[in-house]
């Protein structure tokens, strides 16, 4: 999956404020001025208010402020890259250098997920956020980026023939869930790469209580059996596994307001 399905060049920008409501006005003035949006001050809003509820510096220097609404079709993003790193109140309580500001509306959620579990997982490695730190010019971070959003899609499409054995039956989980198992897995990662803050344990502890106990213990089940247990639709196949999924299978996941699994490889389908 290529970087421009979710933002081109002309939207990876330098910033001058240091501020966070500064740069948040900053990134949501640029849209308008790349004609993407036509209501800078309803959407400056609608993010300051969602970060009002929740701070979105998600750790390793990225922030991803963002709002969902339905006065917009399609996901719209843009990555900017600060003067100096601020205080941004982050999990892991490190100054943030990049912002990643989305919209999007409700039917994009998981298209929205993908983008940040690509993203936080770019930024939670090391050398490659060396990279990304060594390069502050936009034209050869959009390549690096380009080329990090690639190599994650390929991680994510290896071929895995493994049985998982029975299939489980989520059937009656909340399409939602899916949303919260991406955010939870989001921050496992981060976990993983040795951030094992009391903050970001609460945030996983606190997390884990939304989700429903079916879903959450699949998860977590195919989280030790998968390098990545989500998996996107394509062309009619899973990326995870690459078999072939049916064609009435796929119209009975769009219809479905539930979690659907590959029938092959027991992933997570995730349908953009």
């Amino acid at each position: 999956m290529e970087l421009e399905e979710f933002f081109n060049k002309k939207q990876i920008i330098k910033l001058k404020s240091t501020e966070k409501q500064l740069i948040i006005k900053e990134l949501v003035d640029k849209l308008q001025e790349l004609k993407l949006i036509n209501n800078k001050e309803r959407y400056y809003a609608q993010i300051i208010h969602r970060e009002s509820l929740e701070n979105t510096g998600i750790g390793n220097g990225f922030a991803i402020p963002h709002a969902r609404t339905e006065s917009v079709s399609e996901l719209i993003s843009i990555f900017g890259i600060l003067p100096r790193p601020i205080d941004y109140q982050s999990i892991d309580n490190k100054p943030v250098k990049y912002v990643l500001l989305s919209i999007f509306p409700t039917d994009m959620s998981t298209k929205y997920l993908y983008l940040m579990g690509m993203m936080a997982r770019i930024f939670s490695n090391k050398e490659k956020k060396k990279l990304i730190d060594n390069e502050t010019g936009p034209a050869k971070l959009y390549t690096i980026l380009k080329r990090e959003a690639k190599a994650y899609y390929e991680s994510i499409s290896e071929k895995d023939k493994s049985s998982v054995g029975r299939l489980e039956n989520l059937s009656g989980v909340p399409s939602s869930d899916l949303d919260l198992l991406i955010r939870l897995d989001s921050l496992y990662r981060q976990y993983d790469e040795g951030n094992h803050s009391v903050s970001l344990n609460n945030k996983i502890e606190s997390l884990k209580k939304l989700i429903d106990n079916r879903s959450l213990t699949y998860y977590e089940r195919m989280r030790k059996k998968r390098n990545n247990p989500f998996a996107i639709v394509e062309k009619f196949s899973c990326s995870g596994c690459h078999m072939e999924i049916p064609p009435i299978y796929i119209e009975q996941i769009k219809e479905r307001k539930g979690i659907s699994l590959c029938t092959h490889c027991g992933r997570f389908l995730i349908l953009l």
